[in-house]
């Protein structure tokens, strides 16, 4: 069977590139091309390809969020960001939610046609410029997590995940079956514990940490 392919970029001559690139290929199949992140959504929902091959910067819904969708709707499309640059925060991300392959426009033609085929077969094919960098930050992200985890008791731990996802404390207290009272007392500890001042400042530290 032939590799089903979703492309998406914002740059018609991009698309077009690629679409010749892949037309003779006879073990490709270019299921739908998609200016934006809206049209390549609906494409992956509908015709379930087998590699999705996008740019990062796509208009409304970005690659990033296009590649949340696969993995929280268990699509089974493989990813691929076909980037001119990659900036390490956005590869730590493309990491951090296991992206299938991270592939620069500079690249010779042949390989991107190697890297559609190495990732459909369960492959991944990750650029090396900053690939040392983001593993270096992981590792330290991962330690930061750690540290800020063990700092936390349990249900501390499910507060400040409420507060990070915009809950007032009404509403944690109703989702955890306890009082308004008490969320107030486990945030006052929260607060003592990490030497923060408000659920704002919370919400941003435990992202800093890589909490979620």
């Amino acid at each position: 069977m032939s590799i089903g392919i979703v492309l998406a970029d914002g740059h018609p001559i991009v698309l077009e590139g690629l679409r010749t690139l892949i037309a003779d290929e006879s073990d490709m199949d270019i299921l739908a091309s998609c200016s934006t992140g809206t049209e390549a959504l609906e494409a992956l929902r509908n015709q379930r390809p087998d590699v999705l091959l996008t740019s990062l910067n796509l208009p409304d819904v970005g690659g990033l969020d296009l590649l949340r969708t696969l993995r929280a709707e268990d699509l089974g499309t493989r990813c691929v960001f076909f980037v001119g640059s990659i900036e390490d925060e956005d590869a730590v991300e493309a990491m951090r939610l296991r992206v299938e392959g991270i592939l620069l426009k500079e690249m010779p033609t042949r390989l991107v046609l190697q890297c559609i085929r190495k990732v459909h077969d369960g492959g991944r094919w990750l650029e090396t410029q900053s690939m040392a960098r983001v593993v270096d930050r992981l590792q330290a992200q991962e330690t930061s997590r750690g540290e800020f985890l063990d700092r936390l008791s349990p249900r501390e731990q499910e507060v400040t995940r409420l507060v990070m996802a915009g809950l007032n404390n009404k509403d944690i207290a109703a989702t955890l079956s306890l009082s308004v009272g008490t969320i107030k007392i486990h945030l006052h500890n929260i607060y003592e514990k990490l030497g923060l001042r408000s659920r704002l400042q919370l919400a941003a530290y435990a992202r800093e940490k890589g909490f979620d």
